[in-house]
């Protein structure tokens, strides 16, 4: 990571904290992204000019390693670049450190489209030579996430969600870091407390609008994994997910 990239110190707060006050992986991407958004109104376009403009980054997949735990007001620092792209695939990457070392990083995907005819552009669409860019990193390289035939016939019904308005953002969908919080409800040693995510695959097909149900389905593996795959109401997939977790 070049010394430039855009950064800033910050700490996990009380909202985005689970019971035994370590940081949610939803509440990490919270921050990450939060990260990336100043840096696109720093340094121009922000999210809000490309949308004025009828453009909008759709998040479509990311990778998350979390390799060190992080316990509510403990210092970090925040970083974001986004990668040289090219056609519809804008890559970006994020960092966080506690004491120096790494404490959770993203490889992302994100896809631009028309925000109202929903038509996928080409990255060279838009300029965004302004943004502090780096090399992308590949948090875990010469690996897939991919449901596999097998996996999916024996995926269980394990409960529904309604997108409600506390759950969509100004676009309308459900915002994706609501997604890892709505998986992280099903896995049962994250509610008994006594384990933590380490790593979080999620590939994002169908937006889901305010008012949608969800179907949410999932697969317990016996490499301590959870798969998920999630469906709207008209049977199009929602979104697709993979949790590691650990034993605290």
């Amino acid at each position: 990571m070049r010394e430039d990239v855009y950064g800033y110190k910050s700490s996990i707060n009380v909202y985005n904290v689970d019971m035994n006050r370590k940081a949610r992986p939803a509440g990490i991407l919270r921050e990450m992204q939060e990260c990336g958004s100043r840096q696109m109104a720093d340094q121009k376009p922000s999210y809000d000019e490309l949308l004025d403009k009828g453009q909008a980054l759709m998040l479509s997949r990311l990778d998350m390693i979390i390799p060190q735990e992080i316990c509510l007001d403990e210092e970090i620092e925040v970083f974001t670049w986004p990668c040289p792209s090219v056609r519809a695939t804008f890559l970006r990457n994020y960092l966080v450190r506690k004491n120096g070392e790494t404490a959770a990083m993203i490889s992302s995907q994100w896809t631009l489209v028309n925000s109202e005819t929903r038509k996928i552009m080409k990255v060279e669409d838009v300029d965004f030579s302004n943004y502090t860019m780096d090399e992308y990193v590949d948090v875990m390289p010469g690996s897939k996430f991919k449901i596999s035939r097998e996996d999916a016939e024996t995926l269980e019904t394990v409960g529904q969600k309604t997108v409600r308005l506390s759950d969509v953002d100004y676009n309308g969908h459900m915002n994706n870091t609501n997604y890892v919080d709505m998986l992280c409800d099903y896995i049962p040693e994250l509610t008994a407390g006594t384990h933590r995510v380490t790593v979080m695959r999620i590939h994002f097909s169908k937006e889901a609008p305010i008012g949608e149900t969800i179907e949410i389905k999932r697969l317990r593996t016996l490499d301590d994994k959870y798969i998920f795959r999630t469906f709207r109401s008209d049977g199009d997939v929602n979104v697709e997910a993979e949790f590691k977790i650990e034993e605290l």
